[in-house]
């Protein structure tokens, strides 16, 4: 293996998760490099003032904040697998939290430290590449969200013609999930969402899905 990629199967090595100077470097890189992939997926809802909201896999914070911004009066929370990825949360948000509007913890999406019906909003933005199991992650998610609740999920890596050979460099470099629109479709109704919306920004190679949980009848 050639040094060039040697060094890109480390840097992407770290997206999986950060850790160490290389992975604070990482961290700031995905603080500006889903700026706008978040504000595009951000576009598809309307956040409450006091929407209650969780970003899993908060990655340098950066999501973390614009979300407090767009819910002044809720709760956020954000969560990672990575300790050097909290330990970035927290700095970014040092004021959001010292106020007590936001929290951040070291847990996994497998299991999340939440009672059942807790947030409004969830939001995974470039994570669920990793998720140990999509499937029981994705129900696992429902089980934290309110009746009616929504997840947003982003993504610039998924199975589309006009990006497969882009993709495919990188698939090579690092082991991600990588899914149809209809296989992501499939897996949030099995996971228990309903009225599962998937918009693609077909020139730049992004997906956002949003699945709703059931409202109570």
């Amino acid at each position: 293996m050639d040094l060039k990629r040697a060094w890109k199967k480390l840097l992407m090595g770290q997206c999986r998760r950060p850790g160490g100077i290389l992975g604070e470097y990482i961290g700031r890189r995905m603080n500006r490099s889903h700026f706008a992939l978040t504000t595009w997926g951000l576009a598809h809802m309307a956040v409450a003032a006091d929407a209650d909201v969780l970003d899993i896999g908060c990655g340098g914070g950066r999501t973390l904040a614009r979300l407090a911004q767009l819910a002044p009066r809720g709760r956020i929370c954000g969560i990672d697998a990575s300790e050097k990825s909290v330990a970035m949360s927290r700095r970014h948000n040092a004021q959001a939290i010292a106020s007590g509007r936001m929290e951040v913890r070291l847990a996994s999406v497998t299991a999340l430290p939440f009672a059942d019906a807790t947030f409004r909003l969830a939001t995974a933005v470039e994570t669920h590449y990793f998720w140990p199991d999509l499937a029981a992650d994705l129900a696992e998610v429902r089980r934290v969200l309110r009746p009616g609740g929504q997840l947003l999920l982003l993504g610039e890596v998924y199975d589309t013609p006009n990006f497969d050979a882009r993709n495919q460099k990188w698939l090579e470099l690092v082991p991600m999930t990588y899914l149809t629109v209809e296989a992501f479709r499939a897996l949030f109704q099995t996971a228990g969402y309903v009225d599962v919306a998937i918009d693609e920004e077909t020139s730049r190679g992004w997906i956002c899905c949003v699945g709703k949980t059931p409202a109570i009848a």
